[in-house]
């Protein structure tokens, strides 16, 4: 955005008090025995994105908690399955969205994957932006090639083998550095900034 001649001002999300990450996923456990179901049937998807129950965690106290004064907001989140925990309470918290343009960005392991990846995190958050009177405009989803879990990086190899075998591509091509990544992220810029007009 600093490129394109526009004043930026940032701020975390920073929680309270970090939780350890073998607590993190215990809340997401309802949907590991539907998950066929969630990826294979876009009903089901309607259904359990109007009805789950999204964990927040406290976040520490906002420099910029009415954002009626920018215009333009670009929230960007890692993914959690769903929404991260202490975003989701941003979301609770934060003042000033009524009409404001936000563009949404965030970062997983895996590969852009539709379902999985995309639409399991940004139609929950765009509803949450639109119920708060918001606009959402753009979504940027990028892999960071890192995954914490398991104890020897199992779910990061994982995801670099379903991305050769969806994508026919490396993992690296869809990060920040990736010729994939850095289209994306272009493409995002330009969306956000014709929408946000």
């Amino acid at each position: 955005m600093r490129r394109h001649g526009h004043e930026v001002e940032t701020e975390p999300i920073r929680a309270e008090r970090e939780w350890s990450k073998w607590l993190l996923p215990i809340p997401l456990l309802p949907l590991l025995p539907v998950l066929p179901l969630y990826l294979a049937s876009g009903r089901f998807r309607r259904f359990w994105h109007r009805h789950h129950y999204q964990p927040r965690q406290a976040i520490r106290p906002l420099a910029h908690a009415d954002l009626s004064g920018f215009d333009l907001v670009l929230l960007g989140t890692p993914k959690w399955l769903y929404l991260s925990y202490p975003v989701a309470r941003w979301l609770d918290v934060i003042s000033g969205l009524e009409g404001k343009a936000v563009g949404a960005f965030a970062t997983f392991c895996g590969p852009p994957l539709e379902v999985f990846e995309i639409d399991m995190l940004f139609e929950p958050l765009e509803a949450r932006l639109r119920s708060r009177g918001a606009l959402p405009a753009g979504r940027l989803g990028m892999s960071s090639d890192y995954h914490e879990y398991f104890f020897f990086g199992e779910m990061r190899s994982l995801f670099r083998w379903l991305s050769r075998k969806a994508y026919g591509r490396p993992l690296a091509d869809f990060t920040l550095d990736g010729a994939v990544g850095k289209a994306a992220l272009a493409r995002f810029c330009a969306d956000i900034l014709r929408d946000s007009k």
